[in-house]
């Protein structure tokens, strides 16, 4: 009897083991199948979202090709700055707005073909003193960017200021991609890197472009000249530069403001215009209470050419 009792309570934990084993396959296989249903939601909503964001490129491409064929002037109150509220779709909504990348300073304008150009480093020093920011991050973007390995003026730096570095890293001695890479030059810090961020772009076109005194920042209007204060920089930028399209009614502003030498004056008609070339297209896309968003950098060159020159998505 003894070994029948033996015999029934070894039945008995084999067949609760046999339980427990088919549990768990189910369980595990139950999960595989969650897994793969969300894997596939994940795409079909990644796809859906990045259809609407190419359908709000090119509602953006539209929306600068009719700008344009109203006038040659960009400004804050034309087409393109009136962003496109949330709009129901299936699934979610959708949302755009564009910005003017004619009204900031372009880092890749330090550098040329023959090298660092003066009156652009001394417009971003002036820039960065605006903001109340080190003047020397200027020689340290120029040196970011040119292609030989000596650290230019004093406040250079080249490979050997960032070899030590946690992780170690050089100069990438090309133009600037992102804005971002800022974070990467020596004198940079977080701070730093939010208060010039909203001022400056990296446009990708070989040309040197000017600043369109229509949607330039304060800090920028006064990077311009040293005898634009702020409060003249104020004035500038509420008064009018949004209906100024040529540069002699912009100069009486500017003689308004103070800035009356004639040689200076000549030098700003040559770093200023009225009209933009590249715009910043936003894209905010939210599909089942999910964010996404996207960024285009858009030329136009003309009201028959314009195109996509950049994408990425998250923030720009």
């Amino acid at each position: 009897m003894k070994a029948v009792a033996t015999q029934r309570g070894v039945a008995l934990l084999t067949a609760l083991l046999v339980v427990a084993l088919a549990t768990v396959l189910v369980a595990m296989l139950l999960d595989q199948g969650e897994i793969a249903v969300a894997r596939t939601a994940n795409v079909q909503r990644a796809a859906q979202a990045d259809a609407l964001a190419a359908g709000l490129e090119d509602w953006a491409v539209q929306i600068l090709r009719r700008d344009i064929a109203l006038d040659a002037v960009d400004a804050n109150g034309d087409l393109w700055a009136r962003p496109l509220p949330p709009t129901p779709v299936p699934g979610g909504r959708i949302g755009g707005r564009m910005r003017d990348l004619g009204g900031c300073f372009n880092l890749n304008n330090l550098v040329g073909a023959d090298g660092v150009v003066p009156v652009q480093m001394e417009m971003f020093r002036r820039l960065l003193l605006a903001l109340k920011l080190d003047p020397g991050i200027a020689d340290a973007a120029s040196d970011w960017i040119d292609r030989d390995l000596i650290p230019g003026a004093l406040r250079g730096a080249e490979d050997s200021a960032y070899l030590g570095a946690t992780p170690p890293y050089r100069a990438a001695n090309r133009a600037f991609m992102h804005v971002s890479e800022l974070r990467l030059l020596r004198g940079v810090d977080r701070d730093a890197y939010r208060t010039v961020a909203p001022h400056v772009c990296t446009l990708p076109s070989p040309v040197a472009t000017r600043i369109n005194v229509n949607t330039a920042t304060v800090p920028v209007l006064r990077a311009l000249s040293e005898r634009i204060s702020e409060q003249a920089a104020r004035q500038l930028a509420q008064d009018g530069a949004a209906r100024a399209g040529d540069f002699s009614s912009w100069k009486l502003q500017l003689e308004q403001a103070g800035v009356l030498d004639p040689a200076e004056q000549a030098q700003i008609e040559r770093l200023v215009g009225f009209s933009s070339r590249f715009f910043l297209a936003r894209a905010e896309v939210e599909l089942d209470a999910i964010p996404f968003a996207y960024a285009s950098v858009i030329e136009r060159a003309d009201a028959r050419r314009i195109a996509v020159v950049a994408r990425g998505r998250g923030a720009w």
